[in-house]
């Protein structure tokens, strides 16, 4: 069942050089053409460079800002014809804590928002209470917001989008600026959260990529307001290596006094780093080689050869943040020298 679907989605926002007036106005495209869908029950990652769209896409979805050509379709509902019942089963997962009431407590906030959503009273209060245990708030629940920490607030912002029980939840950076240890807890609780309710939908829009790995069964990339990637984890990988790089590190014990190691563009080895290892002796050596290439065995040969001994030998994935980065960069190249 498709959950979402927008097609050829485009969002303009106003440029004005003087405030308050038209006259030398231009626009500037926060998203251009965007078309994809998700289906109910996937974890997608929405990711890409700050200004990348991301923000502005997941507020089209949750109906709060309209677009300027194109369609979108949640739950099969127009969003800007009908979005009141799409408002019923969507969460909505921002961080802005401008949001909440400072002097109010973590609990009188939600029910004060439980009341807007017009959740009933009784079963807003067991609904929060779960909510705060769950997330591990309840010893914090009557202290006022004020006092909470980032890790805290940001709890209490994924307690408020899980209000109404949604079908699809809308996630804006849910780990932004929070210490590894509060990230990691979230995340977890993420996971746990999608093993409890396996039918509901998640759109998760970070700059975090080893999150986007963690949790996501799909990512959708964006840069300058157009998708330049969607797919599963391992077929963008697999895109990306098809004609790429593969990384070999390489511990080497007496290598540093027995010879060295040159890059070899015959054999594919294309670059070659050294690195002292952690006992005494001992050297890494990072290569970087073309895929399905000799240099790893014309490596192996030269170490031998000098009479230095190999204890470890490790081929290392390209991680998905140079991935990311590569994908990137490759999609600013055709728009040198046009504004932005």
């Amino acid at each position: 069942m498709t959950i979402i679907e927008a097609c050829q989605v485009s969002k303009r926002y106003s440029q004005s050089r003087w405030f308050g007036s038209s006259k030398g106005s231009n626009f500037r495209p926060a998203l251009n053409s965007v078309s994809f869908t998700v289906e109910q029950g996937e974890t997608v990652g929405l990711l890409g460079p700050n200004g990348a769209g991301k923000t502005t896409l997941l507020k089209v979805l949750a109906s709060l800002i309209e677009v300027d050509e194109g369609s979108v379709r949640v739950f099969g509902l127009d969003v800007t014809r009908d979005p009141r019942p799409l408002r019923k089963r969507l969460g909505l997962v921002t961080c802005d804590e401008r949001s909440f009431y400072w002097r109010l407590s973590g609990r009188r906030n939600l029910l004060f928002f439980a009341t807007l959503y017009r959740v009933p009273s009784v079963v807003a209060r067991e609904r929060i209470a779960t909510l705060l245990d769950t997330l591990g708030l309840t010893e914090a629940a009557d202290r006022p917001y004020h006092s909470y920490s980032t890790g805290m607030r940001q709890k209490l912002a994924i307690a408020r989008g899980l209000l109404t029980n949604p079908d699809l939840v809308l996630f804006d950076e849910p780990t932004r600026s929070l210490d590894p240890l509060s990230s990691q807890n979230i995340r977890n609780w993420i996971i746990e959260n999608r093993a409890r309710f396996p039918h509901t939908t998640n759109l998760i829009a970070t700059n975090q990529l080893h999150e986007a790995e963690q949790l996501c069964d799909r990512v959708i990339i964006i840069n300058k307001g157009e998708i330049i990637a969607d797919g599963s984890i391992s077929s963008i990988r697999r895109r990306f290596e098809a004609n790429e790089h593969m990384e070999h590190r390489i511990l080497c014990r007496d290598f540093m006094r027995a010879g060295s190691l040159q890059p070899s563009p015959d054999h594919g080895l294309i670059a070659v780093r050294e690195e002292p290892g952690e006992r005494p002796g001992t050297t890494w050596l990072e290569l970087r080689a073309i895929r399905d290439s000799e240099a790893l065995s014309y490596a192996l040969s030269v170490i031998l050869g000098s009479g230095a001994s190999v204890q470890q030998c490790q081929t290392r994935q390209i991680p998905l943040d140079e991935i990311f980065v590569s994908l990137v960069q490759e999609d600013l190249q055709p728009a040198e020298g046009v504004g932005t």
